[in-house]
């Protein structure tokens, strides 16, 4: 009895395990856009913004691996807007779409607001390829090549 009890323990580990395989969990959509996670990178749109962003005049870290959906070490997903070091380059891999901050704020799951970068409050200064940008910092598209400054 015992081992049959056993058994059948350990065909539904099998079963759970290998549905596990099959269909791994995909994060949420986020964001204003519905930035969406994928088991693997998509390449519709492929593009490359950079992010620095400053509190005080000095550098705040933006981290390796925003995006990553991973359990155990093992990635379950990778939302198209990510990171893959700790450089500030953020990749936009989606199968099409607009993207801005906020997107990739939300992804990142901190704050972004005119008054907020994260943990950080106070009055936040936006630059897009050096100029001024006059709207929320969340509305700046990201777009290939561009460098965006946030200064808090």
């Amino acid at each position: 009895m015992h081992a049959r009890i056993a058994s059948s323990i350990a065909s539904l580990f099998v079963l759970a395990a290998a549905q596990a395989v099959a269909e791994p969990p995909a994060g949420q959509p986020v964001g204003p856009h519905g930035v969406g996670c994928n088991v693997t990178e998509m390449f519709g749109e492929h593009l490359h913004a950079h992010l620095a962003i400053y509190r005080g005049g000095v550098p705040v870290g933006i981290p390796a691996n925003v995006g990553f959906v991973q359990s155990g070490g093992v990635v379950l997903c990778l939302y198209w807007l990510h990171t893959h070091d700790d450089s500030g380059l953020i990749h936009v891999e989606a199968p099409s779409g607009n993207f801005t901050l906020a997107d990739f704020f939300a992804v990142w799951g901190e704050p972004l607001s005119n008054t907020r970068i994260g943990r950080y409050t106070g009055h936040v200064r936006s630059y897009v390829n050096g100029a001024p940008y006059k709207g929320a910092p969340g509305s700046i598209p990201l777009r290939d090549g561009e460098q965006i400054v946030l200064r808090i």
